[in-house]
């Protein structure tokens, strides 16, 4: 899709920074640059529980994606814990995708699915928290009920206790966020009753986990003396923590690596038209890591501590740094004014994205322009190939492409990350992001895609305002009968060219035309009809005036042009074609339309005032309806004369 001769997968998944995210990146790019298969990875930003627009405003990734051109999808379902995203994920895998799809972490029934085995997993910590450890008293952490991960730990954990006949405690199950937040509330839960205090809690997750033992740690408690609370994943972080952690690790390289291969498989079948098996389902075991948290492990907390504490000045001090950055980056991207501006600070700021090798920006486009919501042409706005700036290529493209064909490596295959651009209502566009080899984002590539959101939004509400003044301005120099000038609009033309004419003593001619018999034109068609007869005028104007002219209508039904560069024989060869557009319209016409024009032929020079010009040019024309006036009253009595006679 993106390289001619090179296949595509899609990854879809929630969520950057997180180890399995970070797995997930890492080992998919591998595979795929070993099995020569170019990557886009749709990302998505979002948490449960979220109240933000922006979140909700991500769905639209789905229906964006060009999922008729991929050639094998890998899908990571349990990362989509936002309302309704899981939803739109089945429905998009459903109804548009016939390439072959694998999950990870999660058990599809349409699709071959590599999950943690829950069944040996946390069996063997709660094995060896209710048999080893002897505790009665054992209360579960869930995530939140319709979590697919915490689903299957819950029901082991209810399995276990009843096997071995032992009642679950009035608070045995509290159901959280799978995040770090609510563990004051988790607290209340599991240790607001003395008399159901519990021996050990087995949380679902690790950031549960570390949230509660810190909760607990806040009241005056210590883990594992006063209470035993484990976890589950194996995060970075559990095995520094104080109390280290114990937890169930899961083999997501193995999980991710498989999950390529098994696609890989499936793609093959696809292309040589074997039939497909059956979807299958791939286990892979779990590892119980046991530590402190659980009293089994002892580790020097003089040595546990610091070590913590070095990686937490560096982690800040890496945060704080790129805060500042970022900010910088969000000031300076928010003031500019043009999309040049916008592509300049870009390149002056890659060095807010570590590892970036290639950028490109693209904006929906229609027939109006940037659209401000997803369409199938996309224009490509920005370009960086190579940490170098590639220029704004503004080449159009279809955007089931997503990129196009300048962005092509045909050596070596790519990996992109996609994110679409959007604030409130709109969706702009999208990045494109390729990152060095073995290289992936961090969570500020996110944050940098919403930094050129918002500034997307803050140039677009700029665009339309200029555009809405342009609008009045116009209105306010334009006639709306015949979309010439008004006498405003002239000089607003004028006025600042005017001294810069005189000095280099331009030759220029100044036409004034009057409408003929507009009074008689109006008696007999109505003000219809007269309305027309002036917008017959402005058309012939328009059809015979060179293209720098200004023509305008001054008032009822006069008129009045400015044509610079203009001689005697220039000026004669404009009523010409004047003359002639009327003679041409008038002969199918209702009624006939004329004008007398009079124009004025004068080289500027120092003194000369545009009024006068005006007024020689208006006086030419009246000389000329004079004389118009004269002949036809010369031709009425020479006709009346001969009809006497005859009589």
């Amino acid at each position: 899709m993106i390289t001619d001769g090179r296949k595509t997968l899609g990854v879809f998944m929630n969520k950057a920074g997180q180890q399995f995210q970070h797995t997930v990146q890492t080992v998919t790019q591998r595979c795929a640059r070993e099995l020569g298969y170019d990557v886009v990875f749709f990302f998505t930003v979002g948490y449960r529980g979220s109240k933000n627009y922006y979140d909700e405003k991500e769905k639209s990734i789905f229906p964006f994606a060009p999922v008729e051109k991929l050639d094998g999808i890998l899908v990571t379902p349990d990362t989509y814990d936002m309302d309704g995203f899981r939803d739109e994920l089945f429905e998009m895998l459903e109804e548009r995708v016939k390439c072959p799809v694998v999950c990870v972490r999660d058990a599809l029934e349409k699709a071959d699915s590599f999950y943690t085995d829950e069944e040996t997993a946390i069996r063997s910590l709660l094995t060896h928290l209710l048999d080893d450890h002897g505790f009665r008293k054992v209360c579960f952490q869930s995530g939140h009920k319709d979590h697919p991960g915490a689903r299957p730990r819950l029901g082991c954990y209810q399995e276990e206790m009843a096997k071995r006949g032992i009642p679950l405690p009035p608070n045995a199950i509290h159901y959280g966020t799978m995040w770090i937040r609510d563990a004051d509330i988790a607290y209340e839960h599991f240790f607001g009753d003395p008399d159901n205090w519990p021996e050990a809690v087995v949380c679902a997750n690790d950031h549960m986990a570390l949230a509660l033992i810190e909760e607990v740690q806040a009241h005056g408690y210590r883990v594992p003396e006063d209470v035993v609370i484990t976890g589950f994943d194996d995060v970075e972080g559990a095995a520094r923590a104080w109390p280290s952690l114990t937890t169930v690790g899961q083999d997501y390289e193995a999980m991710v690596r498989e999950a390529i291969y098994q696609l890989h498989a499936r793609i093959q079948e696809q292309e040589q038209g074997v039939e497909p098996a059956p979807p299958q389902l791939f286990r892979i075991p779990g590892t119980l890591r046991v530590r402190e948290s659980c009293g089994c492990s002892t580790t020097s907390r003089e040595l546990t501590v610091k070590d913590g504490m070095r990686h937490l000045t560096r982690q800040i001090q890496s945060i704080t740094d790129r805060e500042v950055s970022q900010t910088y980056f969000s000031i300076e991207l928010n003031t500019a004014d043009s999309y040049e501006e916008m592509h300049n600070t870009i390149v002056r700021k890659l060095g807010d994205i570590p590892h970036l090798r290639d950028f490109y920006l693209c904006l929906f486009d229609d027939e109006n322009g940037f659209a401000g919501h997803i369409t199938p042409q996309v224009r490509l706005v920005s370009a960086i190939r190579d940490r170098k700036d590639a220029g704004m290529p503004m080449i159009s493209f279809d955007r089931s492409c997503l990129l196009p064909s300048l962005a092509e490596r045909p050596d070596e295959p790519q990996t992109f990350y996609v994110h679409l651009l959007h604030q409130r209502e709109n969706t702009y566009g999208y990045t494109m992001m390729q990152f060095e080899n073995g290289k992936i984002p961090s969570m500020f590539y996110l944050h940098w895609n919403v930094i050129i959101s918002i500034a997307l939004r803050n140039l677009d509400n700029q665009n339309k305002l200029k555009a809405l003044y342009e609008e009045r301005r116009r209105s306010s120099i334009t006639d709306a009968l015949t979309g010439l000038y008004n006498r405003r609009g002239v000089n607003e033309k004028l006025d600042p060219i005017w001294e810069d004419l005189c000095r280099e003593q331009r030759t220029v001619c100044f036409a004034s035309l009057d409408l003929d018999n507009l009074k008689p034109i109006n008696d007999t068609f109505g003000h219809q009809g007269g309305d027309e007869a002036l917008r017959t005028i402005a058309d012939a104007i328009r059809a015979s005036v060179p293209e720098d002219a200004i023509p305008a209508r001054i008032g009822g039904d006069e008129y009045l042009i400015f044509m610079p560069d203009c001689d005697e024989d220039d000026a004669a060869a404009f009523c010409g074609r004047f003359e002639a557009y009327l003679a041409e319209r008038n002969q199918n016409a209702r009624f006939a339309v004329g004008a007398s024009v009079g124009t004025h032929v004068v080289q500027l020079g120092e003194g000369i005032g545009l009024d006068r010009c005006v007024n020689e040019s208006d006086e030419q024309m009246y000389q000329v309806k004079r004389r118009r006036h004269a002949e036809l009253e010369s031709h009425a009595r020479s006709f009346g004369h001969t009809r006497s006679r005859h009589a």
